[in-house]
């Protein structure tokens, strides 16, 4: 009969525990405990067999309990109890002397085996393996041997690149005497069968001068593979014989855990391996790239794209694509130097990361080569890179990712077959500050400024030169990202100077937009001269701004042309340039709006800090009071200010002092007066904030007034109070009651749900406890969710 005491703070959990083990005829309950400290002296004085501890127990959590109670009964189980299977938790209760993990809900089968298995040293032991950290096993198992055995030397081999090497030892040996591998240990290895002290000479599991009287190796064997050996040496000084049946055990376990590693190091490596080519696929480029970050230190970023490879899939097929791939990955493979790696980036790109500065460019140029040269079994195409560096191109993935991705449809614009490099000395690279830049061409001063006025209405800057001349001191001063160029200019003609930009490599990814009066013809001379847009006068400012749009980047569209069009069709190609146009400003919004959350979001973290007791308190309520707004009334939650209001309701206490936020007994009534006020103060704050306009101000003021009048700050009752103030006011007495304060432990859930639903048409809306009483489960769920994190 195993005498088992439940902790657990849930009266409901404790009575559900009992009514499932009453029939369970070798398990009997012989106390129950619902907070650590109570857990803790009820162990001490009943001495159970086994314990079932809740993780998230009040007063003293279920981490620091199972800890001291390990300390007390160093030989009974205790079982870890919780709503959650996360890893962090598990390892916690395991760390702090749990021998087993039963998540809430199992069935009773699981439960019955984690109590009566949980003192069993090799299920211990296998738990303990599958939680091991990478290369963690030799030594896991060996301890464990050195345990088991009573107080044998213990060394665990493991098959490397060069043959066995020492992966773990444990016992009164250092672990250089056990490097040089005996070889007892090779021979089971070799021969993958147990190779006993009688096959040899006791001499070779001398280690140090400790004479041993009982010694013998194993293999570790996986589905007939030969993963290593496990050597046990008994010291003659102890009165113990080995175990070999348990030692045995432990090796298929061992050997197991090792297959399972290799398998999933396999797995990794595999999955960060293109499938065609060979090479480095984007995840490997991805966690590089994040670690080339993180370092701080100079790299820089190519990225390689192979010019018209759509045209060969076209003509040729997918199968012949795959192989001019694979052909080029080839070519990179034998053209690379060892301190140099290539990804295959997604489709027909590549990438290069290489560390250091003024490298990659060479690098490029020296695979680009390789590239041209390769002539069998066909012509490679040619290829097109941008490079980008880190710092000067900015610090984070996403910038410097954008910058080379910039880069390479610059050389793509620019002709191809081409590398595009960051701005060469001599023109001044734009600040990122600055924002993008057009530099306008014409010589008409009218044109210029309704140029000018058109182009900063979707916030561009705008440069202008009324000549080639003018232009080209613009650009040594400083290059725009767009060139819009009248084709008639005092000093040249457009097309000429359009041709000079795109050959010279400091302005050929530049794009450019043509201007013309003339008539038919003059679209295609642009082309000719690698224009990338082309407008007829008069143009429409929004036909404009689509395509200097579209040629920046943002926004990924054709524009529709326009030869020919009547009167009809002008109509309808302004309504889709408007179309566009208000896609641009639901993104700008889009953008604006995530801007705004994370601002809330740190406000909010910044008050915590300030706040003593309530870590991220904002963020739990925020949850809470979602899930429960939308049980009670949809349409709330789609009210914007709503959210914003349920972040910032407690902003006001950043005009409270420290010295009551912080004080950990009961406040004075002077003290409640002044605290009180933080409904005041954080209306006051966000009174002119339009985010906040309407529902969301109104939870900041009125979240702490009560059903039947009697809360703060203007004793409103019933359903004066906005519905969004109800629903939240529940939402943070929940979390209130279910976190610690600096004045009082945590309450359990089900105490709080109780004391919650007690307070209906009192404190609470009785329509909303209602509510929440409905919408308990799924609440309860995020509870354990955001406990267990």
């Amino acid at each position: 009969m195993i005498r088992l005491l439940v902790c657990d703070d849930s009266c409901a959990a404790r009575a559900a525990l009992r009514t499932m083990l009453h029939d369970q005829g070798e398990i009997a309950v012989v106390g129950e405990a619902a907070d650590g400290e109570q857990a803790v002296a009820l162990a001490a004085e009943l001495a159970p067999d086994a314990v079932l501890m809740d993780v998230a127990m009040p007063i003293l959590d279920g981490v620091r309990a199972t800890s001291r109670i390990r300390r007390l009964l160093p030989n009974t189980r205790i079982v870890a109890f919780a709503g959650s299977s996360e890893r962090d938790v598990v390892e916690a209760m395991l760390e702090a002397g749990a021998d087993a993990y039963c998540v809430k809900g199992a069935p009773l089968w699981e439960l019955e085996r984690a109590i009566a298995g949980a003192g069993d040293p090799l299920l211990r032991l296998a738990h303990a393996l599958t939680r091991s950290a990478s290369g963690g096993i030799g030594v896991l198992v060996a301890r464990e041997l050195h345990e088991l055995t009573g107080g044998a030397i213990a060394a665990v081999y493991l098959t490397t690149e060069t043959g066995l090497s020492l992966a773990g030892s444990a016992g009164p040996v250092a672990p250089e005497d056990l490097a040089a591998v005996p070889e007892a240990a090779v021979r089971a290895y070799q021969e993958c069968a147990p190779v006993p002290a009688d096959a040899g000479t006791l001499s070779e599991f001398v280690c140090s001068g400790i004479e041993c009287g009982d010694a013998f190796a194993l293999p570790l064997v996986s589905d007939g593979l030969p993963l290593g050996a496990v050597l046990v040496a008994m010291p003659a000084t102890l009165p113990f014989l080995i175990d070999v049946e348990l030692v045995a055990t432990v090796a298929d376990l061992a050997a197991a855990a090792v297959a399972s590693e290799r398998l999933l190091l396999h797995s990794r490596t595999e999955a960060r391996r293109d499938g065609l080519t060979g090479l480095l696929n984007r995840r490997a480029f991805d966690e590089r790239l994040e670690d080339l970050v993180a370092g701080e230190r100079p790299f820089e970023i190519a990225l390689l794209d192979l010019d018209d490879f759509k045209r060969t899939n076209d003509e040729l097929g997918h199968q012949a694509g795959d192989a001019v791939l694979c052909a080029f990955a080839r070519v990179v493979q034998r053209t690379l130097r060892a301190d140099e790696e290539v990804y295959r980036f997604g489709g027909d790109e590549f990438a290069l990361l290489i560390e250091g500065e003024n490298a990659v460019s060479h690098v490029v140029e020296r695979l680009l080569e390789a590239a041209r040269l390769h002539r069998r079994p066909r012509p490679l195409p040619t290829v097109s890179a941008g490079v980008a560096v880190s710092p000067a191109d900015g610090r984070s993935k996403a910038r410097l990712l954008a910058r080379a991705d910039d880069a390479l449809y610059a050389a793509k614009r620019g002709g191809k077959n081409r590398v595009v490099t960051p701005p060469a000395t001599g023109a001044r690279p734009r600040d990122a500050g600055e924002g993008t830049r057009v530099l306008v061409v014409d010589d008409d001063a009218g044109l210029r400024t309704l140029l000018r006025t058109t182009l900063e209405a979707i916030e561009l800057s705008v440069d202008e030169a009324e000549s080639a001349a003018e232009a080209r001191a613009s650009l040594g001063a400083r290059l725009p990202d767009l060139v819009v160029l009248d084709i008639g200019l005092p000093d040249t003609d457009g097309l000429s100077f359009c041709r000079e930009l795109k050959g010279d490599p400091r302005t050929a990814g530049i794009p450019v937009v043509i201007l013309t009066g003339a008539d038919a013809g003059t679209s295609e001379a642009a082309r000719a001269a690698s224009a990338q847009g082309f407008l007829r006068k008069p143009f429409s400012p929004l036909e404009l701004l689509a395509l200097a749009e579209r040629l920046l980047g943002r926004l990924d569209l054709e524009l529709p042309r326009r030869d020919g069009a009547d009167r009809e069709e002008q109509v309808q190609l302004y309504a889709q340039d408007l179309r566009r146009l208000l896609e641009i400003e639901r993104g700008q919004r889009a953008l604006l709006q995530h801007a705004y959350r994370q601002t809330v979001g740190a406000l909010a973290a910044a008050l915590e800090s300030k706040d003593v007791g309530t870590g991220a308190h904002s963020q739990r309520v925020l949850m809470y009071a979602g899930d429960l707004a939308r049980a009670v009334d949809s349409t709330l939650v789609a009210e914007p200010s709503i959210e914003y209001g349920f972040l910032l309701h407690d902003v006001g206490k950043i005009g409270i002092p420290d010295s009551i936020l912080r004080k950990r007994g009961p406040l004075t009534r002077g003290e409640r007066s002044v605290l009180e006020t933080h409904t005041l103060l954080g209306e006051q704050m966000l009174g002119g904030v339009p985010l906040l306009a309407g529902d969301g101000i109104r939870i900041v003021r009125s979240h702490h007034e009560r059903w039947d009048g009697r809360g703060y700050p203007d004793g409103l009752a019933g359903r004066d109070i906005p519905l969004g103030a109800r629903v939240f006011a529940i939402a943070d007495t929940l979390d209130a009651m279910t976190s610690d304060r600096p004045y009082r432990a945590a309450l359990g859930w089900d105490e709080a749900v109780a004391e919650i639903v007690a307070q209906a048409s009192r404190q609470f809306d009785p329509e909303v406890v209602e509510a929440f009483r409905q919408q308990e489960p799924s609440l309860r769920r995020l509870y354990y969710e955001l406990t267990a994190t």
